[in-house]
């Protein structure tokens, strides 16, 4: 089983958990192969107070007191549910507590090159969303005895600033995630649900798996077995059932299950790289339409903040504490 603890502070309504952005933080970049990117300012390697400095995003530094807030609240997720012995586990050479390290490191990079993008397109929290923020963090401070307030640097100016950013963060998901799917709104897609089974094929391979495709095809329609069960054993999708619509690459099969009726299962569909066979389990319809187009739209959104943050990020080089990142 995979130990993996992910740092999504949920009371801070991080989009972070929805980008899914990848930049490692363990490997501090070279600045001389930093080419058109903002530098990283340095970092502190030896024995760390609340003011060191331990991460660099461009010139933007973060001290360690911000650092152990981020972590607490991570910590704290899931001290709640689980011992605190769990940080000491160790699988493939690294504990989990020191899996948690890299992962705040990641996530406080993430919301510093997001607030960097954000300060270059001129996005700003409007003062009511400030003032929200503001309360939400005081609120949130009021809520803490002194003892664990000390402990982990959370005073009144880090807490403010950590909710003001990820307020900026949300703010900025939502700027690019609606530019996104603006040209969505007003198209009429048509969607289908069915069972899909998939056999990709090369130039070399194309008839061969033709001829095992139309096999299958046979063996579905004279039974005993159902399309689902040969199609769970056989196909090369990630998933057997799904939904699809005329936004999908594959032209052919949605076409094809676009015209069938409920419980209809097709012939061999031909694309460009694979053979399909689709059962249909419910025709399209304005509910279905509905809900493929919503999918459409988070797909979109995602994506299209993915990689404006792959821009964004190229722009800037990180520096990571190495004594942060040590293993304890």
């Amino acid at each position: 089983m995979k130990h993996k603890i992910l740092a999504v502070c949920l009371s801070l309504g991080l989009v972070m958990g929805l980008a899914g952005c990848g930049q490692k933080a363990a490997e501090n970049q070279d600045p001389a192969k930093q080419v058109d990117s903002e530098t990283a300012a340095g970092v502190s390697n030896g024995t760390l107070n609340d003011d060191s400095k331990v991460i660099a995003v461009g010139k933007t530094t973060v001290l360690n007191r911000e650092y152990k807030a981020y972590y607490y609240f991570m910590k704290n997720q899931y001290e709640n549910v689980l011992s605190n012995n769990i940080w000491s586990y160790k699988e493939s050479g690294k504990s989990i507590g020191q899996e948690a390290v890299e992962d705040v490191v990641r996530l406080i990079i993430q919301v510093k090159v997001i607030c960097k993008a954000a300060g270059q397109q001129s996005v700003s929290l409007a003062a009511d969303e400030k003032e929200k923020a503001d309360y939400n963090a005081k609120t949130y401070l009021a809520s803490l005895d002194d003892k664990v307030k000390q402990e982990n640097g959370l005073d009144e100016t880090v807490v403010t600033q950590i909710f003001e950013e990820n307020k900026l963060a949300e703010k900025m998901y939502n700027v690019v995630a609606g530019k996104a799917v603006a040209s969505l709104a007003n198209e009429q897609l048509q969607a289908v649900k069915v069972q899909m089974l998939k056999l990709s094929y090369t130039a070399d391979t194309k008839e061969k798996i033709r001829a095992k495709a139309t096999q299958l095809q046979q063996q579905i329609a004279s039974g005993p077995n159902s399309f689902y069960v040969v199609a769970k054993a056989n196909t090369e999708a990630d998933s057997v059932e799904k939904i699809i619509g005329t936004k999908d690459e594959y032209t052919n099969v949605v076409k094809t299950a676009l015209a069938m009726k409920k419980g209809e299962d097709s012939k061999v569909i031909e694309e460009k790289d694979a053979f399909y066979l689709v059962h249909v389990l419910q025709p399209s319809s304005k509910s279905l339409n509905d809900s493929y187009k919503n999918q459409l739209v988070s797909q979109t959104q995602t994506k299209a903040f993915q990689d404006d943050y792959n821009s964004w990020a190229g722009q800037y080089g990180v520096r990571v504490s190495k004594t942060l990142l040590a293993d304890k």
